[in-house]
């Protein structure tokens, strides 16, 4: 893969377009070189969009992503395979969690309809999310029962054992799970959870279909993850666009996927499903800023007791050595088989 810009610029101008108005424009510009380069590239893309008569309409107002825009991204850190090529790198997303960059094995995002799983704003959740957790926890551990440490280096028991029970668990044999879905991961009841079964029948249906393929299905708060081994598929590809379409995977994810040229997964909580203040509100991006560490340390602190995703079921193949190097880095992060709330 290309590797992540280290180097970000932005570029800020008012233009008039005729019979469409004014427009402030800014523009991010990126290089792997130096601050002035990415000024270059911004200045480069600004022109560009100039002359193409300015910004088009982006339909809606809630695109979490504006994935049709660079946007800078700290690198976190990156991954070399032996000879030293770059086969992923982890950055920190524009509103702070941590994201998994690669393009050795396909990731999709399959979403639950919004009006399916009560979605609710960020400003919602923010005040009423984290207090409630400490109830939830002590519920779903029994009480006194330790946390299992997934966080030891393994990705978790393989192809079966836990795997399969977080699958049997999705589909209503655990309590609590199906008292709290969004938060667990679970099936649920009611049209939810039918829609829950229906689209994790058609990932099944989809493995099926193309027996060569490894699929590790995930559930996530609001939907499904896919880990795809053995596509060999760039991001930007048809092959890749025509496999993540036939599992319905989000339209706005797949675009974040080309822009960015790498398949992306995000590997810790949504601040405001923890608790924490809105990462862009500090408006830095520079690891050397004290605010920033700061905002850094309270977000790990909140995020200590919930997961990103919960693993369902895994089948085809097993993975390539490489492929299973970024599985285990996915799953080190993700706390897919802790058993703990999903953020």
């Amino acid at each position: 893969m290309e590797p992540i810009p280290r180097h970000w610029a932005a570029v800020h101008e008012t233009h008039a377009f005729p019979g469409r108005g004014t427009f402030a424009l800014t523009v991010n510009g990126a290089s792997d070189v130096s601050v002035e380069d990415a000024r270059h590239d911004a200045r480069r893309r600004l022109d560009a969009l100039v002359a193409a008569g300015g910004p088009g309409q982006r339909g809606g107002s809630d695109h979490e992503y504006y994935p049709s825009r660079r946007l800078p991204e700290e690198l976190l850190e990156e991954v070399h395979d032996e000879d030293g090529t770059l086969v992923a790198a982890v950055t920190r997303n524009r509103y702070g969690a941590a994201v998994l960059n690669t393009d050795v094995l396909l990731i999709s995002d399959v979403d639950l309809p919004p009006e399916i799983t009560g979605r609710t704003t960020s400003a919602d959740t923010r005040s009423a999310g984290v207090g409630k957790r400490p109830g939830l926890l002590s519920r779903l551990l029994g009480g006194g029962r330790a946390e299992r440490d997934v966080d030891n280096g393994s990705s978790g028991e393989g192809r079966g054992g836990a795997a399969e029970a977080s699958g049997a668990a999705a589909h209503g044999t655990d309590a609590a799970s199906a008292d709290l879905p969004d938060e667990l991961g679970g099936q649920g009841a009611g049209e939810r959870g039918r829609a829950h079964a229906q689209i994790l029948e058609s990932i099944r249906e989809f493995g099926r279909r193309h027996p060569d393929l490894g699929v590790r299905a995930y559930r996530t708060r609001n939907g499904f993850r896919l880990l795809v081994s053995g596509t060999g598929a760039h991001p930007a590809s048809d092959r890749a666009r025509a496999l993540m379409e036939e599992v319905r995977s989000d339209q706005l994810y797949m675009l974040l996927c080309r822009v960015h040229d790498t398949y992306r997964a995000r590997l810790t909580p949504k601040p405001w499903r923890v608790g924490a203040d809105r990462f862009e509100s500090l408006g830095t991006r520079s690891a050397e800023d004290p605010e920033h560490s700061d905002w850094v340390r309270r977000y790990g602190e909140a995020s200590a007791q919930v997961a990103v995703c919960r693993l369902l079921e895994v089948t085809g193949p097993a993975p390539s050595a490489l492929e299973q190097r970024i599985i285990d880095l996915h799953d080190r992060a993700t706390r897919p088989e802790a058993g703990l709330p999903l953020a």
